[in-house]
């Protein structure tokens, strides 16, 4: 592909999808893959752009940058989502629908809060804490515990989060170790035996948690996720030994894998737009070994080229666009 390629504005590509995903689309429940080439000066920007979006349209942003994580493994990719996702304000506001659906008043009641939840929804309906709890335990369980769209260890942990915002503390949070199994801190299973999760988050499921974890934003009333995926060091063909993660051939090619493998499911990411910021090298189709670019992985290739462009316009909405 010429590098001589038609661009598009940032400016004018936001808009479109802005006016095409996010205010109806993705807040609809879809989910779509976007790749943008895009200038290392001009990147900056657009995460700021795209993350102000999201803030106005209550979407939660992640940025996630293939420099410090391997790209190439799910579970890393689940874990840097995990670090940024709000956990306890999301099963707060489960909690909250949950109640709001049994016509019990929650105005007023801070999902971002620390305090008991219960007791702060028992409060504002004038009822025992205990009282409001066993009536929300069967709600729980038939709407987290017994959720289809969710991995079963994912959906424990859930439940878990939710239990555990109507415990009093003393002084510490009980469902750190949780928190802990959701973000990498500790990839150990022995500290949320407890809870009757048993399997950790490695590359075999790493992907079905980033989609349980897609689906859980949503079930918490958020419009859906936006993730911005920063791949440019994925293109880099030659080690500069600076610090930061050099990607071999090999890990490249699983890189481009499981992008496709996330094209080919993208019905299963709901409510989620996923953003690939890259450089001009992911787009080189030669499949030589000093290359990095999406020619080494055809499968991928395939799914997000042109496959018909005019010569004096550009689709604004196709899979691959060049950004200016």
């Amino acid at each position: 592909m010429s590098s001589a390629s038609n661009t598009i504005p940032i400016d004018d590509w936001l808009r479109h999808v802005d006016g095409e995903y996010l205010s109806t689309f993705i807040k609809d429940g879809g989910s779509s893959i976007k790749f943008a080439v895009v200038s290392d000066d001009a990147l900056p920007g657009l995460r700021d752009a795209v993350a102000g979006r999201c803030a106005a349209r209550d979407y939660v942003f992640v940025s996630l940058d293939a420099a410090r994580l391997r790209a190439h493994m799910p579970q890393d990719i689940f874990f840097a989502l995990a670090r940024q996702v709000p956990w306890r304000s999301l099963a707060r506001r489960v909690i909250l629908r949950l109640a709001a659906e049994r016509q019990y008043t929650v105005e007023g009641v801070d999902p971002g809060g620390d305090g008991n939840v219960f007791d702060a929804i028992a409060g504002a309906n004038d009822l025992e804490s205990q009282f409001l709890l066993s009536e929300m335990r069967p709600a729980i369980q038939e709407r987290v515990f017994r959720n289809p769209n969710m991995a079963r260890d994912f959906r424990v942990a859930m439940t878990q989060l939710c239990l555990q915002e109507g415990h009093r503390f003393d002084g510490e949070y009980g469902g750190q170790p949780l928190l802990d199994w959701l973000t990498g801190a500790n990839t150990r299973v022995g500290p949320v035996r407890q809870f009757s999760i048993y399997t950790g988050i490695n590359r075999t499921t790493g992907r079905h948690c980033i989609e349980s974890a897609l689906h859980w934003i949503r079930q918490a009333g958020h419009a859906g996720t936006v993730m911005l995926l920063d791949n440019r060091r994925v293109t880099v063909a030659r080690n500069p030994r600076d610090g930061l993660r050099y990607y071999t051939r090999a890990m490249a090619v699983d890189h481009y894998e499981l992008l496709r493998e996330f094209v080919d499911d993208v019905d299963r990411l709901a409510g989620t737009l996923m953003l690939v910021a890259t450089g001009p090298g992911f787009v080189d189709d030669e499949p030589g070994a000093r290359s990095r670019g999406f020619g080494i992985y055809e499968a991928l290739k395939t799914r997000v080229m042109d496959d018909v462009r005019d010569r004096n316009r550009i689709n604004p909405v196709a899979a691959l666009v060049r950004l200016s």
